[in-house]
């Protein structure tokens, strides 16, 4: 998931920068998902912009521009 970015299409329609913290979940589980990768369910969510996806590894994201200066919305690694 690191350096993704999330546009309104993949957040449902919704503005990235007025995604709630379970749009952006629920659209990078489906981005993984369509990759043929199963998640577990549960609680995905650890902190306010930080979350998991089963894994070890924690992403935050954060309001970006992609190249041509339109919101989205920028998923990182979480480094301790």
């Amino acid at each position: 998931m690191e350096g993704v970015q999330l546009s309104s299409e993949d957040l449902g329609g919704v503005h990235p920068w007025k995604a709630s913290d379970e749009d952006i979940i629920s659209a990078c589980i489906r981005l993984v998902e369509d990759y043929g990768i199963s998640l577990q369910a549960g609680d995905q969510h650890c902190s306010d912009t930080c979350f998991g996806l089963g894994g070890d590894d924690r992403f935050i994201y954060l309001k970006a521009e992609d190249e041509e200066g339109n919101p989205v919305v920028l998923i990182e690694l979480a480094l301790d």
